[in-house]
């Protein structure tokens, strides 16, 4: 099977995969090519089980060792990334959509709304979506990554802050480099200071038919630039 992989900063592999033409996008589906995925990728001689928690979240089962996983899903495509240990990750990936803008309010911060309306003030509608699609991606990974003791609502449990620069990483789908932005996460989850997580940008709709993003929680603490 065709599929893009890439690796992270703080180890473990990204991986894209889309359903085979004519293939409709539904979870049942979504899961199959899942499976298959994770049959091609798994190390030689080795058998990954995916099998999801009452809560929903997935779950890898390795005879040999643990691994962390999250996955997302969003028109033909599915995206998993899977870190060694057990580490708090989450990855979102989401293609075009015209109901985003339209709720908007739901998800984004007064701070972020702000910046958002600022954006599209002087007609920079590609400079606004991406905004919002960061937003939205960062906030939904954090969910997975890091899910909040006491929920309240994603505008106000996760809070993203511009991006502090960029880290290096290799597609290895067009053996490129690619500039990664770095995003600063600030996780309210009902305690007297919030957890700082880390989440990253891989893709935007500009360049791509999805816009992707994934978070680590790397502890309450930034990760150094690289």
């Amino acid at each position: 099977m065709t599929y893009s992989q890439l690796d992270l900063p703080l180890g473990g592999a990204l991986y894209v995969a889309e359903l085979p033409s004519g293939i409709a996008p539904c979870l049942s589906n979504y899961r199959t090519l899942t499976q298959q995925l994770l049959n091609e990728i798994a190390p030689r001689e080795t058998v990954w089980r995916l099998m999801h928690l009452p809560s929903g979240a997935p779950r890898l089962v390795s005879p040999d060792r643990d691994y962390s996983i999250s996955i997302s899903h969003s028109g033909s495509y599915v995206a998993l990334v899977i870190c060694e240990g057990l580490h708090g990750i989450g990855v979102d990936l989401q293609i075009a959509s015209d109901k985003l803008p339209q709720i908007a309010p739901r998800f984004m911060s007064p701070a972020e709304l702000t910046h958002y309306h600022h954006l599209l003030a002087p007609e920079e509608p590609q400079v606004a979506c991406e905004w919002l699609y960061t937003v939205w991606g960062l906030k939904e990974a954090a969910y997975k990554a890091y899910p909040p003791k006491v929920k309240r609502h994603l505008a106000t449990n996760y809070i993203v802050s511009p991006p502090e620069g960029s880290v290096s990483a290799s597609l290895y789908s067009d053996e490129r480099g690619d500039s990664i932005a770095r995003y600063t996460i600030y996780a309210d989850d009902g305690g007297d200071r919030p957890t700082l997580l880390t989440g990253y940008l891989l893709r935007s709709i500009t360049t791509a038919p999805y816009h992707l993003t994934y978070v680590l929680d790397t502890g309450g603490a930034v990760l150094p630039a690289e």
